[in-house]
């Protein structure tokens, strides 16, 4: 810990700044934070203060040690060595200097991993003789943060005690990582609530997870192999979202090991396969990164759902069964896109299969497009009807309207959110006639397809001619020959295709 923490931290502005020299963590951090203001959202203050080496930190209260009724010993807290005081003091300090310096700015917790100590922050004060309130020590450590950053690795915790067979359940699949991931939110979230933070008496904190991942090899007895780990990461990025956690960091940029070489599950949860030795200084000028399966996976989320926020009033309406994950997603111009998966429930086992049908209260496209976990690299989208999808234990993704765009490569092709066409039909609801008008980016050609709720082809119109770049209108005619109803109107170029929902009634 820095030293002169309880020096005061603010002076007259004796030495050019408003912070008081002497106090070496504030003088720090007023320099750090004015360097860095408009670039950090989240400062995340130490990283783990609670490693705990002592085995005191998992203990439950009554328990001989436990930190809900002692405060954690220094000599416990491997990266601190310090008082939890210390720590609210550091806290405290952070949260004057940090929100002088940029108000819109959020202070968190460090990465803590055991709700014990959060309830030592919370009902400890900075006093350095015994945490208790005084006229220097106003305000207890829950009001110097407005994050809760936690980490948390699920391959520590799948397994209960079964007395029925004296020994240990396991239970190492990718459903049950991420409801373990999830319960230790929960958890904090409870010691929160108990102290006000849940908008009841003070303002409810946010959550970010800063580390967090399972590897794609087991040891000894946890979780590890290399499709419950990709699974993983969708899952986790989907489940964030539905739990409101603000950001999650994958641990790990790239492995710090080979296969081969490995020896502990940290060195095989890289985005990147190992990073070392393929620089260009060793490959003539070249990069020779290699995306790891779970790297894959995690672009496939960031390119399909980029633009898009959980939607939980599409997801309740979606009525998935217990035995299916996932959700509805919407972005900022309404186009919807799911996430789905059969659960897995075997230990050591991703198989999992269910079968999924849109309910026709939603109005769902009667054809979505679908991508599995690793479209980032293939770039294939395949049509498939609203009802009867086969789901697995790994996630797909569905959407009503797909915007393509070709690469250099004209092998490839690469989803772009949010390239508006303009596309507009109106009037809707109609009688006879509806008129579609849209922009083109590029020389397209251009094909209107109309289906029932079903599916069916009802009527296609087709452009005789190549259409350039700009502004054009077409006109649907004869509609009034369709019976009274709801129809989807399919247009499609080359490069996109979208959809949209047209009523006609009479």
């Amino acid at each position: 810990m820095f030293n002169n923490m309880y020096d005061p931290i603010w002076d007259a502005g004796e030495n050019g700044t408003p912070v008081n020299d002497n106090n070496l963590y504030a003088t720090y951090l007023y320099k750090v934070a004015i360097r860095y203001k408009g670039f950090t959202k989240f400062w995340e203050i130490m990283n783990e203060p609670d490693f705990d080496v002592g085995a005191n930190a998992y203990k439950d209260p009554g328990q001989a040690g436990n930190w809900w009724e002692n405060n954690p010993p220094p000599c416990d807290l491997l990266n601190m060595r310090a008082p939890i005081y210390n720590y609210i003091r550091m806290l405290r300090i952070s949260y004057e200097v940090i929100k002088y310096v940029d108000p819109t700015a959020y202070v968190s917790t460090g990465g803590i991993g055991y709700p014990a100590f959060l309830d030592a922050i919370l009902r400890n004060t900075d006093n350095p003789v015994d945490g208790t309130i005084s006229s220097d020590f106003p305000l207890k450590g829950g009001a110097y943060f407005d994050v809760l950053s936690y980490h948390n690795y699920p391959m520590y915790y799948l397994r209960y005690w079964n007395n029925a067979i004296g020994g240990f359940t396991y239970t190492r699949h990718s459903d049950s990582g991420v409801d373990t991931f999830i319960s230790i939110k929960n958890k904090m979230q409870d010691v929160l609530t108990a102290y006000g933070y849940d908008n009841s008496t003070y303002p409810k904190k946010h959550f970010i997870c800063t580390e967090n991942n399972i590897s794609r090899k087991s040891w000894d007895d946890m979780i590890g192999s290399v499709e419950a780990q990709r699974n993983y990461v969708i899952k986790a990025h989907v489940r964030s979202q539905q739990e409101d956690i603000k950001q999650l960091y994958i641990y790990l940029l790239g492995d710090s090991k080979s296969e081969a070489e490995a020896n502990d599950p940290y060195q095989l949860m890289g985005l990147y396969k190992k990073l070392e030795g393929i620089g260009p200084l060793q490959n003539g000028g070249v990069y020779q990164q290699q995306l790891s399966d779970e790297g894959i996976a995690n672009k496939t989320v960031s390119d399909i759902l980029r633009y898009s926020r959980y939607n939980a009033s599409r997801t309740a309406a979606m009525g998935l069964p217990s035995t299916i994950g996932g959700g509805a997603f919407t972005d900022s111009i309404g186009n919807h896109t799911y996430v789905l998966w059969a659960k897995t429930a075997t230990d050591q086992s991703e198989v999992a299969s269910a079968t999924y049908s849109f309910p026709l209260a939603m109005s769902v496209s009667p054809y979505l497009y679908r991508r599995e976990w690793n479209f980032s690299a293939t770039m294939a989208s395949t049509s498939i009807p609203f009802e009867n999808i086969p789901l697995t234990g790994a996630p797909i993704f569905l959407s009503e309207n797909l915007t393509l765009v070709k690469l250099k490569d004209p092998n490839k092709e690469k989803t772009v959110q949010q390239q508006q066409l303009a596309l507009q039909l109106f009037p809707n609801p109609t009688v006879s006639t509806a008129t579609l008008r849209f922009k083109l980016t590029r020389p397209s050609t251009v094909k209107l397809v109309i289906t029932d709720m079903l599916g069916r082809e009802v009527r296609v119109v087709n452009m005789n001619n190549r259409l350039s770049s700009g502004v054009h209108t077409i006109t649907i005619e004869s509609l009034d020959k369709l019976a009274s109803g709801t129809y989807y109107c399919r247009f499609e170029t080359e490069w996109m295709q979208e959809t949209k929902k047209i009523s006609v009634i009479h």
